[in-house]
């Protein structure tokens, strides 16, 4: 592992600052996803200032990357994901170019734009590469139909985000399930795991044999498309390394497999 994700962090500066802690040293290997939005500018402009001023959006862009720069130190930003703003993400045709993007070509990282999840259509990024970020996973593989109409070299591509569908699909989701909390804790809503294991058990197809794991099945597939330029994962605890670390070492998700998903027809 050598990219490491601040973007979806709960406290991005915090966590920029424990990157910064855990690498001191400069390696060129290492790099950061960081996030921002016109929101997330907006709460780090001085009093006074005019969140809706062109000059203004570009300068607080540049100023709140330069205290993730400190923050950082020896480790550089490689990609910066932007999430679009309410009116922006309600249409996906919408065209996402801003002042930032106009004017940030220099920027040294390259610039992701998030997907609103009910995309039919890729939107026009005013930048190069064309690069997005969605939500991509053997429970939630719309971004497929989207980026396989446009697949060519130099076309768009994707940063996958939650392949295994918020721990569905690695079992994290499930791991407390059971287990007393607090006195002021409900019951366990049965009827409520059953919805969300139901389809989880439609793809036990993918594990027969113990050929893999299903967390392993959920990199294999995110990570066999072409325009998938990288898969951003929660870091599994120790025990789990070998098993998450090593799905390179299992079969490939087939086009029987596919089929069966409903990718091929």
């Amino acid at each position: 592992m050598t990219s490491f994700d601040a973007a979806s962090a709960r406290f991005p500066e915090r966590a920029e600052t424990l990157i910064a802690t855990a690498f001191p040293l400069p390696d060129p290997e290492l790099s950061v996803i960081v996030g921002r939005s016109i929101e997330s500018l907006a709460r780090e402009l001085a009093p006074g200032e005019k969140r809706s001023s062109e000059g203004t959006l570009v300068r607080a862009l540049r100023t709140s990357l330069e205290q993730s720069r400190r923050r950082l130190g020896a480790i550089p930003i490689a990609i910066l994901e932007w999430d679009a703003p309410g009116h922006e993400r309600s249409s996906a045709t919408q065209d996402l170019e801003t002042p930032i993007v106009t004017e940030g070509s220099d920027l040294d990282f390259l610039w992701a734009v998030r997907l609103p999840s009910a995309a039919s259509e890729l939107p026009r990024a005013h930048h190069h590469p064309a690069l997005f970020a969605a939500g991509f996973s053997l429970l939630e593989h719309g971004p497929a139909s989207l980026f396989e109409r446009t697949a060519a070299e130099g076309g768009p591509a994707l940063i996958a985000r939650d392949p295994f569908s918020n721990g569905r699909l690695d079992g994290s989701r499930f791991a407390s399930v059971g287990i007393p909390g607090g006195p002021e804790d409900r019951p366990v809503d049965v009827g409520r795991l059953q919805r969300e294991f139901e389809p989880v058990l439609r793809l036990r197809f993918l594990t027969e044999g113990r050929r893999r794991t299903l967390a392993q099945a959920a990199l294999r597939f995110v990570l066999r498309w072409p325009w998938v330029v990288t898969c951003v994962i929660p870091l599994p605890p120790p025990e789990r390394f070998e098993e998450i670390l090593g799905y390179g070492s299992t079969p490939t998700i087939s086009d029987e497999e596919l089929t069966r998903l409903g990718l091929v027809k």
